[in-house]
């Protein structure tokens, strides 16, 4: 076999015999090196060789003694001594369960030299060979030899100079713990700190030592006594290992005790550092944490357990006042009073739960900020706790025979019995604080509070036991009480009432009725009206056994009453039986039945308000028929148009508008009708009346600007309504006497030239269309497009007149006169035409230019085709014909130049029906360029 092969085969040997590993960890991670167990080989049952460790060292010795290559010798060599040191575990696996498992007890002396031997063996190699890369294995296993010795300090510097040299190796991690727990358990816990930092340092991956380094180094601190240093150390590990409230929670079985004895030790350390104000020192310092509750609560357990109960009760109090917001906060405070109580601290006990009330009460800061589920939580502990309070100190002032103890004890029993009632105003119970705070206030004179509560238990809670005895109860409390004049009024008010509604509850009263109505007067008397209504209405009930004088009593507080709660048909209905009354005198019965107009007026108003129009104005019009000579009827009726006219019922608002202002022509409001008449007379389309009302208003107002604007617009209803005569007027009147605004006036002139256009008079249209022309002119700067336009259109209107003037006029021997009558005309209509161009209104200006042109045509022809003057010969009427030509040509050039002038707006694009004749007179006037027939194509035609 060559040196390759049997390398090989001693390589599976060792392999095969060696164990996991010679220091593998423990389950429990507070274990030392002295209570490892050892490693077990296992051999297989049916394996035909009884070997043991003896022979296969003395076999691997026999190798040694012929064995030449190095490495080989060095691998045998260890193995022996690894199977010396594992003949030792298994002797001491052997020891019985119970005793001591060290090598000073009952190892045998054969299995100590075995030990020993293996120590020689690896110093022996260690020492030959102190440079090979795998002598991290070798102090490994001799660190173990060293511990199963007994000889620790030697197994703690093995282990140093194995984490020293071989930070790489599989064994760092396992040897670095091996090495802190002996240290520690040889009490150097300076070093075991160090060493468990070089863990932690390593962090946790792949790191199966990280958490108990980081809990053993805390204990190694704590040994130190540096307390802040452990409690460091300890809050790191718990931020790590318990990150949140959850992972707190969720904790279990090692996890579980690791946490729970970390924070004995810490609630230790708190103690030690001074006392539970460290907690908050220390974290305040470091930052909060969210486990700190669980810190206050060991170390109250630690007072707590050794009775010092003022120390728990402080620590859960510091809790509590450094969260108070907690959810625990009230959980730990009522442990606090627990204790108290446990330890028979009766008054800290109670004195804790005022502060409880204070701090956890409802409706405070702590109630409103949490949920529903924390408030019912709270509630029982409330609840028994102010029970527990306003009990004591009722009790103790009942039995206090001193005044002043008497009324400060009470005075606290109050106090509480006030408490529960605002706290758990629902609860079943709270009648039974009601009425023992009605006791304790009567008991101390307080009577208004008594019968306030009295009358809270008899009326709010009528099934109650003691319903009667606290409605007779407040009775009684009303009439002791003695109040200053200025209330005097107002407590007689509250007697009265309070004994009628004892009377209403237990009707077996025999004064009921008459009892009823002159509470009810002296209520209305004071201004009480919701309980006078309330009174008097009880009062009507029974009026049937009430004599005339008590029921008209009822039926008048009830009417009073009713108006001033607003139930005005209630108030008609009352105010309506009063007036039944025998022995009513005139001025009364006056001042009632306005009483009733006004209940009618209201109960308009009420409908309004709700949307019922309808019924507003049929409760506003029937106030003639119910009270005819009230004042109220004006108003009422002309509401009754407002809102007629709001609801668009024109015809019946018309009928009532002008009623009205037949039957009051000097009121005030008469002045507004107009108006509200303009409106419907609109929607109805009578365009005329609405004119006359507007007429009212120009004529009647004091309004300037409203006066201008009504007769513009009667004229223009008028205008609307065919009758054209008051439209003339109004027109005339307008245009008289407003130059202001501009374009009302403008218009205003233009309407009345349209109005005598539709009536055929041409010279009142030219007076007007002259003021046209003149309005736009003077206006400078507040001339408009539309002035513009009216303006061009009267000019060209009046030219127009002209023009057929002009045309009516024949020119006749003598030439000179017909022709100068002739064309004095034209010059006229020139001049319009003229101004119509000017002002540059597009359809005037090509309408105006065209009859300009035409004017010289025309003028021209007539020349032509005058009479001829009788008498002459042929030469003469040659040479007259002659003149004329010379006369006429002139005007053939004007006609042709303006004509063409026209024509030529078609390179801007213009062509109207103007520019069109303008082209035709051109024909006619100039035949041989204007006049040429070209075969034009229809549109049809082309796209054929």
């Amino acid at each position: 076999m060559n040196n390759f092969a049997l390398r090989a085969v001693f390589m599976l040997a060792i392999v095969s015999l060696a164990g996991c590993s010679l220091f593998s960890q423990p389950d429990d991670t507070e274990k030392t090196l002295g209570n490892i167990n050892g490693l077990k080989v296992r051999l297989l049952s049916n394996d035909p060789l009884e070997t043991s460790h003896d022979d296969v060292i003395d076999r691997y010795q026999r190798y040694l003694d012929v064995a030449t290559e190095p490495e080989m010798r060095i691998r045998v060599a260890h193995r022996i001594a690894s199977l010396k040191l594992q003949a030792e575990e298994i002797a001491l696996d052997k020891i019985p369960e119970g005793t001591d498992s060290g090598l000073d007890a009952s190892a045998t002396r054969e299995e100590r030299a075995q030990a020993i031997a293996s120590i020689k063996d690896y110093e022996s190699l260690l020492e030959a060979y102190p440079d090979r890369s795998d002598n991290d294995a070798m102090l490994y296993q001799l660190a173990k030899a060293y511990s199963m010795a007994g000889r620790m300090q030697s197994a703690i510097a093995t282990l140093e100079q194995l984490v020293a040299d071989f930070p790489r190796s599989v064994y760092y991690l396992e040897g670095e713990f091996r090495l802190a727990q002996l240290l520690y358990a040889s009490g150097d816990y300076e070093g075991a700190e160090q060493a468990y930092q070089r863990l932690i340092d390593r962090g946790p991956d792949d790191n199966q030592y990280y958490v108990s380094a980081g809990y053993l180094q805390g204990w190694s601190i704590f040994k130190q006594d540096r307390l802040q240093d452990s409690l460091l150390a300890f809050t790191r590990l718990l931020d790590e290992q318990y990150p949140t409230v959850a992972a707190l929670s969720d904790a279990k079985g090692g996890e579980l005790d690791m946490l729970n004895d970390i924070l004995r030790i810490m609630a230790i350390m708190f103690d030690d550092l001074g006392d539970w104000e460290q907690i908050a020192l220390f974290y305040d310092q470091h930052g909060k944490r969210h486990y700190e509750y669980l810190i206050y609560d060991r170390l109250a357990t630690l007072y707590y357990d050794k009775q010092y109960y003022k120390s728990g009760a402080s620590t859960l109090r510091a809790f509590v006042l450094r969260y108070p917001d907690d959810v625990l906060a009230p959980v730990y405070y009522e442990r606090l009073i627990e204790g108290y109580k446990t330890a028979r601290y009766p008054n800290l006990m109670r004195k804790h739960k005022e502060i409880y009330i204070g701090m956890f009460g409802v409706g405070g800061n702590y109630w409103l900020n949490h949920t529903e589920a924390v408030q019912q939580k709270l509630e029982k502990t409330l609840a028994t706790y102010i029970w527990d309070l306003a009990g004591f100190h009722h009790a103790w002032g009942q039995n206090s025979k001193k005044l002043k103890d008497k009324r400060e004890r009470l005075g606290e029993a109050e106090r509480w019995y006030k408490e529960y009632i605002r706290s758990f105003p629902e609860a079943d119970d709270t009648v039974k604080a009601h009425f023992l705070l009605a006791e304790v206030a009567f008991e101390l004179q307080d009577y208004p509070l008594a019968k306030d509560h009295y009358e809270i238990v008899a009326y709010q809670y009528p099934g109650y036991e003691k319903a009667a005895e606290a409605g007779y109860a407040a009775i009684l409390a009303f009439n002791k009480y003695r109040p200053a004049k200025t209330e005097a009024l107002a407590w007689r008010q509250a007697t009265v009432a309070s004994a009628m509604r004892f009377v209403q509850e237990f009707p077996q009263d025999e004064r009921s009725g008459t009892v009823l109505v002159n509470t009810a007067e002296m209520l209305l008397k004071d201004k009480y009206y919701p309980q006078a209504l309330t009174t008097a209405r009880l009062a009507s009930q029974v009026e049937a056994d009430l004599p005339e004088r008590y029921r008209y009593g009822a039926a008048l507080v009830r009417g009073h009453a009713s108006f001033e709660q607003g139930l005005f048909a209630e108030s008609e209905e009352a105010l309506g039986k009063a007036l039944t009354y025998s022995k009513l005198d005139k001025k009364t019965r006056r001042e009632l039945r306005d009483k009733v107009a006004a209940t009618v007026y209201k109960q308009g108003e009420q409908a309004k308000e709700q949307g019922d129009l309808t019924a507003a104005v049929g409760h506003w019009r029937r106030l003639a028929t119910v009270i005819p000579e009230s004042s109220t009827r004006i108003i009422a009726e002309y509401d009754a148009a407002t809102l007629l006219m709001q609801m668009k019922d024109y015809d019946q608002a018309i009928e009532v508008l002008l009623h009205f202002r037949e039957q009051y022509p000097e009121h005030k409001l008469t002045a507004d009708i107009p108006s509200k008449l303009i409106v419907a007379y609109e929607d109805k389309g009578e365009w005329r009346k609405a004119a006359f009302e507007l007429q009212r208003i120009w004529n009647d107002g004091t309004d300037p600007e409203q006066q201008r604007i009504a007769c513009y617009q009667s004229a223009e209803y008028f205008e609307k309504g065919g009758d054209l005569d008051n439209a003339l007027v109004m027109y005339k009147r307008y245009a008289h006497s407003y130059k202001k605004p501009f374009d009302a006036a403008v218009e205003a002139h233009f309407k009345l030239n349209e109005i005598y256009a539709a009536q055929n008079d041409e010279e009142k249209r030219r007076f007007w269309l002259d003021k046209v022309i003149t309005l736009h002119n003077k206006a400078g700067k507040d001339q408009t497009d539309r002035s513009r336009y009216l303006a061009a259109s009267a000019a060209y209107e009046l030219g127009e007149f002209e023009r057929v003037k002009y045309e009516k006029i024949a020119i006749t021997l003598p030439l000179d006169k017909s022709v100068t009558r002739k064309n004095a005309v034209m010059q006229a209509a020139l001049k319009r035409y003229t101004q119509a161009v000017q002002i540059g209104v597009l359809e005037y200006t090509t309408s105006a230019t065209y009859r300009i042109g035409q004017l010289y045509a025309q003028l021209s022809k007539a020349l032509m085709e005058s009479e001829r003057p009788g008498g002459m010969d042929e030469l003469e009427l040659e040479e007259y014909q002659f003149l004329l030509e010379e006369q006429a040509f002139p005007l053939d050039e004007a006609a042709i130049e303006i004509h063409q002038t026209n024509a030529n707006r078609t390179y801007d694009g213009l062509y109207d029906e103007w520019i069109k004749k303008s082209y035709r007179s051109l024909g006619t006037l100039m035949p041989g360029q204007y006049n040429k027939n070209e075969k034009a194509l229809s549109y049809v035609d082309q796209i054929r």
